[in-house]
């Protein structure tokens, strides 16, 4: 039988799938293109079974780590979701612990308590991972690493890590970014970040990302 329409979802090709990914992210811009790439790229294993889709964020909801994940649980209360679709809380370390005192380790247990709920958190950014697709983070030095972590904010739109990324791939960016520049190293960044991520923490403490884990789940074995 079809599946009924999902009002917090975007609309797509998704009534018929036998497993869905759903995602909820604090990003308004760049998680969102970037996972629209993905989707629509030859890398995506969809066969026909399995759907990903992005959770309309309404405008009056915040970006904070569990309005992100109330996003997710009002979804699946809500909706026809079968046993085997699963949740995905995509979001950044960034400033919520140092500065909002953002207890990580309690969010993690929560989602541990749903069933199917995946954290997949990116330390400081989204954008780490990104930067993974072209280039290695041992390739910085100490100092570089500090200032990456710390990810200032240089002015009202970009932070240190957007400076970080444009000089790397050689031309600004805007936030979108490029799946002509990104998507064709996608495993070379699946490595990288498990090649930091070598404790198997629930979330990365360091410079990292666990993006990959829902990478990992979508793309197509070689």
């Amino acid at each position: 039988m079809p599946r009924e329409p999902i009002p917090l979802v975007r609309k797509g090709g998704f009534l018929e799938a036998e497993k869905m990914f759903i995602l909820s992210y604090e990003g308004k811009v760049s998680e969102k293109k970037y996972f629209e790439d993905f989707r629509k790229s030859e890398l995506f294993n969809d066969s026909g079974l399995i759907e990903i889709i992005s959770l309309k964020r309404p405008e009056h909801r915040g970006s904070d780590p569990i309005s992100v994940k109330k996003l997710l649980q009002e979804a699946k209360k809500e909706y026809s979701f079968k046993d085997t679709d699963e949740f995905w809380l995509i979001i950044d370390r960034d400033d919520w612990e140092e500065i909002h005192n953002y207890n990580f380790d309690k969010l993690v247990d929560d989602c541990k308590k749903e069933k199917n709920f995946y954290l997949a958190m990116s330390n400081p950014c989204f954008e780490i991972w990104l930067i993974l697709h072209l280039k290695d983070i041992n390739e910085f030095d100490d100092e570089e690493k500090e200032r990456i972590m710390a990810n200032a904010r240089i002015s009202k739109s970009k932070c240190y890590i957007d400076i970080v990324l444009s000089k790397i791939q050689g031309r600004g960016y805007n936030k979108k970014p490029n799946p002509r520049i990104f998507l064709p190293l996608t495993r070379t960044a699946i490595r990288r970040a498990k090649e930091l991520d070598h404790e198997n923490q629930d979330y990365p403490k360091q410079l990292g990302t666990h993006i990959y884990k829902l990478i990992e789940k979508l793309i197509i074995e070689e």
